[in-house]
């Protein structure tokens, strides 16, 4: 009778520690689910309240192995996440942050994206080539879906930030042709690695995919005029470029200017080749005319 009421206790014992426990179990994954809500919605500083919460509760540990697992990983996922929070909203602890987590959780499956992560880090900061340091460290298959998407154009655009064009090129290459806000960023970049590689059929394919796009209109018509000339398409260059230049603002107008009146001589149009080497001097005032301008303008006199 008496290892009866002695076991019965015991389980009574057990029992309420375990139940005690149930509350704050749900308390801790309630408080995660809600952090990461908050993450999606991208309200960092909320979420980023929570994640530390949750990554520093001192709940005692229930007898159940799989409760203490699942919240030992809601810890972990806490303290990665809390570094994303630091990241996105350019808090000075970030990169401190995402340091630790690296050296406390080597074999966490979220040190991969934290490389990447830090990578962003450097990247937002434009120091590219401490960002391809912490890129390189991670594959495309430690990372899906956007992340995915955005590590390949970061990497891509820090590559050829650094003047490594034929390793930015592939990875833009990728991206241009995928459905993401990196989609049209990509196109051009590529478009111009190509001319840059006097890939000018490319390069052209690739230039007039951003006929309509309000992000490189000031930029691409340039590209586009260039190309008809090397392939000696006057025609092409007059009837594009010379309505452009007249209607809208170009970063590169002194060469379009150059390009059309050049265009305009090979026709054997000197007036109105002369007319548009004029206003090219005007804007260039010596600094890139060469002797062919030279010998072309005095020609058309």
């Amino acid at each position: 009778m008496r290892k009866i009421i002695i076991v019965t206790a015991l389980f009574f014992t057990t029992s309420n520690l375990l139940f005690a426990q149930l509350p704050a179990y749900f308390d801790v994954n309630s408080k995660y689910k809600q952090a990461s809500e908050l993450f999606e919605q991208e309200k960092y500083t909320a979420a980023s309240s929570l994640f530390y919460e949750v990554e520093k509760d001192k709940t005692i540990q229930t007898p159940q192995s799989y409760n203490n697992t699942f919240t030992s990983n809601l810890k972990v996922n806490s303290e990665f996440y809390r570094a994303v929070c630091a990241l996105e909203l350019g808090n000075d602890d970030a990169e401190q942050l995402f340091k630790r987590f690296i050296k406390n959780h080597p074999e966490s499956p979220k040190s991969k994206q934290a490389y990447f992560q830090f990578g962003k880090y450097y990247f937002n900061q434009g120091n590219y080539q401490e960002a391809l340091k912490w890129f390189t460290k991670v594959s495309s298959i430690d990372l899906t879906g956007k992340d995915d998407t955005e590590y390949k154009f970061k990497t891509a655009y820090s590559f050829f930030e650094t003047k490594d064009y034929a390793s930015a090129k592939p990875l833009f290459g990728i991206v241009k042709d995928q459905n993401s806000k990196y989609s049209e960023q990509s196109t051009y970049y590529y478009a111009y690695i190509a001319y840059a590689d006097k890939e000018y059929p490319i390069a052209l394919k690739n230039f007039e995919k951003l006929k309509n796009s309000e992000n490189y209109k000031e930029s691409y018509p340039y590209y586009i005029s260039a190309i008809y000339f090397l392939d000696k398409r006057y025609d092409d260059v007059i009837a594009y470029a010379a309505p452009i230049v007249e209607n809208t603002k170009q970063l590169n107008e002194t060469e379009m200017l150059r390009i059309i009146a050049a265009s305009y001589f090979a026709k054997q149009d000197y007036t109105n080749a002369l007319a548009y080497y004029e206003r090219f001097m005007k804007r260039d005032n010596g600094k890139t005319q060469n002797n062919q301008d030279s010998y072309q303008i005095g020609y058309t006199y």
